[in-house]
């Protein structure tokens, strides 16, 4: 059974987001991780894009595939994981850590941070609670 940590809300397409001083941290969950196999590549937006909702926010590349990331929440990114070997679009950085994201997908291995807006608490509706998602990863085994 994967780990679904209850203080975060998710997407139907595998990320996971958690409110905190008035930002967002996002990432992968453990499902999304495992089913990617070894994680080669993440590139985000550049710091201070606006994303929507539901729109790309980036890219993630492994052994198996490479599969976009969505914002889970509309906002600005304030900040990405560098020590987890994520990396601005178009940067020629060479990703190191990336395997703190399929160690630790909750905790060090986030990705990035956006700083959100008035409509968080209305956008927080399109989000699956932990309970929604453990039966959503039900249906999908």
């Amino acid at each position: 059974m994967h780990e679904v940590p209850e203080d975060r809300l998710y997407t139907k397409t595998h990320e996971w987001v958690k409110l905190e001083d008035g930002g967002a941290k996002m990432g992968l969950t453990s499902y999304a991780v495992e089913e990617l196999g070894d994680i080669t590549y993440i590139e985000v937006k550049p710091l201070g894009t606006t994303v929507r909702q539901g729109e790309p926010v980036g890219l993630v590349e492994s052994s198996k595939t490479t599969e976009k990331i969505y914002a889970p929440l509309s906002g600005e990114i304030i900040e990405l994981n560098g020590e987890a070997g994520v990396v601005e679009e178009g940067s020629d950085e060479i990703p190191m850590g990336l395997e703190v994201i399929s160690e630790d997908p909750y905790g060090s291995g986030w990705i990035l941070k956006l700083r959100v807006g008035p409509g968080v608490e209305e956008e927080r509706k399109n989000l699956l609670s932990p309970e929604e998602y453990r039966k959503l990863l039900e249906e999908q085994v």
